[in-house]
């Protein structure tokens, strides 16, 4: 929080001294409560099983914390319940916001906004990468069975590998700021959109997005830093030690390009072969960008595509991107296991004596693989019916538009929130959808199961 407030004292005499300030104080204040109180001179080895409440609180005390400056900010008065949800959107990288004009608000608070999808964008690629396999979440513990060759590790600590990611992350981002500013956006723009491409989340300085610029070079840049953030962060890597075709030969990375390749160039083909002379680049650079937003749930924009239904964008940004990326949804590789054991079913259904067992990277689909992936594809469609239930409870709106808020919460796409339509404990629930679909919705299972067991 020092960083916006720094920056509002350069640019604007320390307008918004009184949002940060008090909100640094809190921090410290909660922070030091936390440190005294758990000190020990003792080693502590923390049980896999605690991790569940290890991560789940962590997510959800930042998110309180980082609420404090959206809620003291006394111009546009929220309650607190608006101001988490706009700090759990910003730090899960969904992207849904309360505030209907986002270019009224103070550069210092609109440049906390980002830092959240940094934040977040960071424990997201920390929590995919060491965490989830660990914890052994919707088949998580594939990644670490793949990369537990000692020959494949880049450091021999995690948090040595934590910390070259964030060194990864930030190189990333800097790239795209440079690009964003020789494409004509001012500096503060450029920061702030380059951050939110990388962490595919969502947020913009501008209410018309990145449409306010009018430059297709700004959207296709946009384009390209979506597209990579969608990458698994550890593959990146890989690149440095094995070389692109590595890269490239990793299954969920084929399956991510194909999947990109096939909805972003077969419309524009078609559109240029039914009337290529009504098919400008603004169309084509608009249509490349809405459909990256999607695939990689960076925020869904539904103007100037070739999509025959928008509905395909949702299913789209439901299936997400690569695992160990900043993306939401579901994950490829998630899809990809499924339909391995969908088709292995059906063939054994035809040929009830084939002994053919599904496989992924060449390795056999263990039954505790396939048990974590089924396990996972339950616990969501389960909390995204609970949602939706809970919400058309309290919310006087139709089912279709329910499905479509939840829809985004859960699967961190994000949406415009109308802060007026939603009741303080709408806000919750979605809250926690975000919270859930960040964490793999299984961890929240196991919280609930551990209190309710007895």
């Amino acid at each position: 929080m020092t960083i916006p407030m720094v920056y509002d004292f350069s640019v604007n005499f320390g307008r918004c001294f009184s949002i940060f300030a008090p909100a640094i104080l809190a921090s410290i204040f909660l922070g030091g409560l936390m440190i005294l109180s758990c000190r020990t001179n003792e080693k502590l080895s923390l049980p896999k099983n605690d991790l569940f409440f290890l991560v789940v609180s962590m997510w959800i005390c930042t998110a309180i914390v980082c609420a404090f400056p959206f809620y003291v900010y006394p111009s546009i008065k929220l309650k607190f319940m608006s101001a988490l949800f706009e700090a759990v959107s910003g730090i899960t990288t969904t992207g849904a916001t309360v505030y209907q004009n986002v270019e009224i608000l103070p550069k210092a608070l609109n440049l906390w906004r980002f830092i959240l999808h940094f934040i977040g964008g960071v424990g997201i690629v920390a929590i995919g990468i060491v965490v989830l396999p660990i914890m052994r979440i919707g088949g998580m513990q594939l990644f670490q069975t793949e990369n537990s060759d000692k020959s494949q590790k880049f450091f021999p600590r995690a948090s040595q590998t934590i910390r070259f990611f964030i060194g990864l992350y930030l190189l990333l981002i800097g790239i795209f700021v440079m690009c964003f500013r020789f494409a004509g956006m001012t500096l503060f723009d450029a920061v702030c959109h380059g951050i939110s491409v990388i962490s595919t989340g969502g947020f913009s300085t501008k209410n018309a997005g990145l449409d306010f610029f009018q430059s297709n070079n700004i959207k296709i840049i946009a384009s390209i830093g979506m597209l990579i953030g969608g990458f698994t962060f550890l593959e990146i890597a890989k690149c440095f030690q094995n070389g692109v075709k590595t890269f490239l030969l990793n299954k969920q990375t084929a399956g991510y390009l194909k999947l990109i390749a096939v909805f972003v160039f077969l419309p524009i083909i078609i559109a240029m072969i039914i009337d290529s002379e009504q098919v400008s680049f603004h169309e084509i650079a608009s249509h490349i960008f809405t459909t990256i937003s999607a695939i990689t749930t960076t925020g869904l924009d539904f103007a100037n595509n070739f999509m025959p239904s928008n509905l395909l964008l949702i299913i789209l940004a439901i299936v997400g991107g690569c695992s160990g990326s900043t993306t939401g949804g579901i994950k490829i590789f998630r899809i990809q296991i499924l339909s391995t054991i969908l088709k292995i079913y059906v063939k054994k259904l035809l040929y009830p004596y084939d002994v053919s067992v599904p496989k992924y990277q060449q390795q056999r689909v263990s039954n505790d693989l396939t048990n974590s992936v089924i396990s996972y594809i339950v616990s969501l469609v389960l909390t995204f019916l609970i949602s939706s239930f809970l919400l058309e409870l309290y919310l006087k709106i139709g089912i279709a538009e329910v499905l479509y808020i939840v829809s985004a919460c859960l699967f961190n796409w994000g949406t415009v929130i109308s802060d007026a339509q939603l009741p303080s404990i709408a806000k919750l629930i979605l809250s926690i959808d975000m919270i859930a679909g960040r964490l793999e919705v299984v961890p929240l299972f196991a919280i609930f199961h551990r209190l309710f067991r007895k």
